[in-house]
């Protein structure tokens, strides 16, 4: 298990711009778009993503090879349960909601970096908006019983939005040749 606190720290000391729930968002959205890693390949591939294309240094690598293998974990069929990289519980609401934003902002970021041509439609495309609106979250909310159920309930949402997303950009099934003969 990764946790937030980890990954703060190493976007402190090797990726300043980005938040933790940037950071894990981006590469949420780079695999849910399709993003393999290529062996041998993948650092530079995120250099070019997170570094504008500079070396990442080495003893940050070990721990964005092992958060990658933790995103592309959550997209595997036997656990397909997603993650957030985001303040826990015992963080202020505020900051968890800042969090949220952050994670769905990274998430578009990370899903625009792949450069394919896959047009969201239908209830992927829907989703793609509902974390468009979350990623504008305003974050200054006072902590109470109602919005604590609020945070919550948004946060299985992104969750839910993620997995269509990835769905969506998954190759259909390729028919059988007995499912593509006739009968004349």
């Amino acid at each position: 298990m990764i946790h937030y606190s980890q990954i703060n720290e190493l976007c402190l000391s090797y990726f300043p711009d980005l938040s933790a729930s940037q950071l894990a968002g981006i590469l949420h959205g780079l695999v849910s778009h399709g993003f393999i890693p290529e062996e041998g390949r993948w650092q530079q591939q995120l250099a070019e993503f997170l570094n504008s294309g500079d070396p990442i240094a080495q003893d940050a690598i070990g721990e964005l090879e092992q958060l990658l293998a933790f995103t592309q974990k959550d997209y595997q069929v036997d656990s397909f349960s997603i993650d957030l990289i985001i303040p826990e519980d015992d963080y202020p609401l505020s900051q968890r909601l800042s969090g949220l934003a952050d994670w769905a902002q990274g998430f578009m970021t990370g899903y625009g970096l792949i450069k394919q041509k896959n047009k969201l439609e239908g209830d992927a495309e829907e989703a793609m908006q509902d974390l468009s609106q979350i990623a504008q979250l305003d974050p200054e909310a006072e902590d109470d019983e109602e919005l604590e159920q609020a945070y919550m309930t948004i946060c299985e949402h992104v969750k839910m939005s993620a997995q269509l997303i990835f769905m969506a950009n998954q190759p259909e099934a390729t028919p059988t040749k007995d499912q593509n003969q006739s009968v004349h």
